[in-house]
């Protein structure tokens, strides 16, 4: 049996379609080299910089009553941790702040927040009073806050 590089020398053409298919299947190839094994290789180094660190914590209020508790409930409480923080501060300042969720409508969320205001933020600014606070040493804010889920009074110290 004649051997195709026999076969090959006798015709020209088949010689030129034989080099032609050799060189076809070598050029579809992909060479080895250092990208083979590694993508990023060649590219210059990213450095990783960490996220910043988060912020502090809030502030935690010094008392947060749910509106609507009874003044039996949260009275003595909060005469109690009055007296404290007007011992270790005299010139303290208490800020009461009276907190409702937010509706969409503003004049419901108004009507609420005075509601809760004359309510429930006048009796617990009454009980700081009460505890040994003189009235100049009482703020009291109100407004809408989505961290809430219900109106919420919370007494916060400077």
């Amino acid at each position: 049996m004649p051997s195709v590089t026999r076969f090959a020398e006798r015709r020209p053409a088949l010689q030129v379609m034989l080099l032609a298919g050799v060189v076809l299947c070598l050029s579809g190839c992909k060479l080895v080299d250092q990208k083979t094994f590694n993508p990023q290789a060649g590219k210059p180094p990213k450095p990783y910089i960490p996220p910043p660190p988060p912020g502090p914590p809030p502030v935690p209020p010094l008392v947060e009553l749910v509106s609507g508790t009874p003044p039996a409930e949260w009275s003595a409480p909060v005469e109690q941790m009055v007296r404290k923080a007007l011992v270790r501060k005299p010139n303290i300042l208490f800020v009461v702040k009276c907190l409702v969720p937010p509706s969409g409508n503003s004049d419901l969320d108004q009507l609420t927040l005075v509601q809760l205001v004359q309510g429930d933020g006048q009796a617990v600014t009454q009980a700081i009073i009460k505890a040994g606070a003189a009235p100049d040493q009482v703020e009291i804010t109100a407004m809408p806050d989505s961290t809430v889920t219900k109106p919420v009074i919370r007494v916060y110290v400077q």
